[in-house]
């Protein structure tokens, strides 16, 4: 098997587990403090990563040394990412928030590339350009349903609204130079593990200093153990897809990974579809099946344009 074939493997289980988690397991984290499990969640992955990295491949973490201005630009662009999507789902419909999320990844990808980031410059065909047009008008139309109320739920009235969809964008195109920054890091000798695991330090700390604040205080204790199983959850549908697609960016290009990452609002779709419960406001689910073709394009003409890996990949 070639190593564009495992790269496309690598974005399909991180869009597959992603969505898998905001359909099943998105009750399970809204019962505790979120900051206290992203802290622990992140924290453990830096910790181990680390360690492993030193242990086991250690020229890389010299590499990582030797390039901690990309890291340290990691850390804040990380951080930004996840607080803004964090902000973005308690003012909007999460659907619409993960859907406007999801498709600003690869559009940051095409305005970094037109803005000369050479991690962006890409050959794209015309059905993946097509595609990409198509979820730029869904996410309008998007906006436009949240801002005038048409949605199942808007904390506030329009500039909640408004507000809540710039998030969401931002976060999704910050979310595309974590993928482009990570990119340049391994090609200056940073493979995934040290990669994945030290852009979450800054995040990391600030989660738990926000815990300790009561940020997100829910008012209820919870047991050791069942902290222990959400964490250990969380490792396995927070923590490993965003390590899965760490380990595709040696293998395929940045704007193939970005066209992945537009996919989840689709799986989230037919997940909820076979389970039966489909629960959109009806303009959001007019806007969401604007985006899905779009997303379907995009993946298609996107898919076409892979090619072997940089260096430092892993299997």
């Amino acid at each position: 098997m070639s190593h564009a074939a495992f790269g496309l493997i690598y974005c399909l289980a991180f869009v597959g587990l992603e969505a898998f988690q905001a359909v099943y397991l998105g009750a399970v984290f809204q019962s505790v403090d979120s900051f206290a499990v992203g802290g622990l969640v992140f924290g453990i992955s830096v910790i181990g990563c680390t360690v492993a990295t030193a242990l086991f491949r250690p020229a890389e973490l010299a590499a990582a040394i030797r390039a901690w201005r990309v890291i340290v630009l990691l850390n804040v662009i990380v951080t930004v990412t996840w607080s803004t999507y964090f902000f973005a789902i308690q003012l909007v419909e999460p659907a619409i928030a993960f859907t406007v999320f999801s498709g600003m990844v690869p559009l940051g990808t095409v305005i970094a590339g037109w803005l000369g980031l050479p991690e962006a410059a890409s050959k794209r065909q015309r059905l993946e350009n097509a595609g990409y047009a198509i979820i730029l008008l869904s996410i309008i139309a998007l906006a436009a349903i949240t801002v005038f109320g048409f949605s199942g739920f808007v904390r506030g009235g329009w500039m909640a609204g408004f507000t809540g969809v710039a998030l969401a964008a931002v976060s999704g195109g910050f979310t595309a130079l974590v993928i482009l920054f990570s990119v340049r890091l391994n090609g200056r000798g940073v493979g995934p593990l040290p990669a994945f695991g030290l852009r979450f330090i800054l995040y990391t700390v600030l989660s738990m200093l926000a815990f300790l604040l009561g940020l997100d205080d829910k008012g209820t204790s919870v047991p050791a153990g069942e902290m222990v199983r959400i964490v250990f959850i969380g490792l396995l549908v927070i923590a490993y897809p965003l390590y899965l697609l760490q380990k595709a960016i040696p293998l395929v290009h940045a704007s193939v990974i970005a066209a992945f990452a537009a996919l989840g609002p689709v799986i989230v779709f037919v997940m909820q579809l076979v389970e039966g419960r489909v629960d959109y406001a009806i303009a959001t689910l007019t806007g969401t099946a604007l985006y899905m073709v779009g997303a379907l394009l995009a993946i298609h003409g996107a898919t076409r344009n892979t090619r072997e890996p940089l260096v430092h990949a892993e299997r």
